[in-house]
């Protein structure tokens, strides 16, 4: 029983690490507070932890090392992702270059959430090292013999820890000092964030290119 619980924890370690690291998600749901509020952000996390969750699930059951594997799979990913995020990278550059807009009561419709929630799933399925990442540690810490109801574990801590995660980050980058300063140099940050997503997935487009 212990060796399950630690298995369980070692998996849930593993993915907190590598969540913390910035990425494509982090700047958008960084990005969907600071311009929309805390409910924008934490909807932009819920449709990332969305993606983690099929991510893992595939990995608990060996569709991640499959598609790790098989060169065409993993290239479409990479050529797709990385259009995506040059795409949405693009959007930030443009539309703040064009118009600067002020949100000092950021509201959300219920159309604008379903807009946000399938904007952190797209980001989120369109990274490719999700895919490697979840095939590598499970392929350290499951074994053909691993419970059901163990890979059950595993797979909901990983989807506790990435809301919790995307939820901290909307309620961090939402006070009022955090969104004063960003209203105060918003077309700066909009063009840094659009700039980061674009070289995210021009290197996306490079690896597709190599593989």
């Amino acid at each position: 029983m212990n060796i399950h619980i630690d298995s369980v924890f070692t998996v849930v370690s593993l993915f907190l690490l590598g969540l913390v690291s910035p990425g494509p998600n982090f700047f958008v749901v960084v990005q969907s507070t600071l311009n929309s509020g805390r409910s924008a952000g934490f909807v932009t996390g819920l449709g990332a932890a969305t993606g983690d969750a099929l991510y893992a699930a595939c990995g608990l059951f060996g569709v991640a090392k499959l598609i790790e594997t098989s060169g065409h799979v993993m290239m479409t990913i990479k050529f797709l992702g990385g259009l995506y995020l040059i795409w949405i990278g693009i959007q930030m550059l443009l539309r703040r270059a064009a118009k600067s807009q002020h949100h000092s009561s950021p509201s959300c419709t219920h159309d604008s959430l379903i807009r946000h929630y399938a904007r952190g799933l797209a980001t989120d399925l369109s990274n490719p090292k999700t895919i490697v990442f979840f095939a590598s540690i499970f392929a350290v810490t499951v074994q053909p013999e691993t419970p059901g109801v163990v890979r059950l574990a595993m797979l909901v801590g990983i989807i506790l820890t990435s809301i919790t995660w995307r939820f901290l980050l909307s309620l961090v980058f939402a006070t009022a000092r955090i969104r004063a300063a960003y209203q105060r140099s918003q077309r700066y940050v909009e063009r840094v964030f659009g700039a980061i997503l674009c070289l995210f997935g021009a290197h996306l487009l490079k690896r597709a290119a190599s593989s």
